[in-house]
Order: structure tokens, then sequence, then C-alpha cells
């Protein structure tokens, strides 16, 4: 669950800690699905869900500013094509 919170305040400043928010997160379910006794997997669906929606955002700011930059290039308006 922290690497999901540094992933969320992060922002995309930060790109490791939803990866690993991810990876600990199913680490934390799965091992607490195998034993019943083990407290966290609420925390562990938490950095799940933190880690998954910051890579959603991180996915979808690349995918806009590369159709500005496609639409910039496309119109002349940018200069690095030159």
């Amino acid at each position: 669950m922290i690497m999901g919170i540094l992933s969320v305040l992060g922002g995309i400043c930060l790109i490791f800690p939803p990866f690993l928010a991810v990876i600990f997160g199913h680490i934390a379910v799965r091992t607490c699905n195998k034993n019943p006794l083990l407290d966290g997997k609420g925390m562990g669906i938490a950095g799940l869900v933190m880690g998954w929606l910051c890579l959603a955002g991180l996915v979808a700011v690349i995918v806009v500013e590369g159709g500005i930059a496609a639409l910039l290039v496309a119109l002349g308006l940018s200069n690095q094509h030159k």
C-alpha cells in the first residue's frame, strides 16, 4: 500500500512506485488468500487499485501528449521536423 500511496502522490514524476504497488499488492493478496489467519488483504487490494490507476493515468498522459505532438506536426506548428 505504501508504493500505491507514493505513486498517487508522486504522479507522473515517479514511474517505479506504480509497478511496485501492483507487484507487492498481488503478492500480499495471494499470501493472504493462502493463509486466512494473516491480515492485510485490504491493504494489498488498496495498493493494487492505486497502482493500476496510476499506471492507467500514466498511459493516458503519454497517449494525449503523443496525440498533441502528432497534431502539431501535422499542422506544421512544430519546429522539430526542420
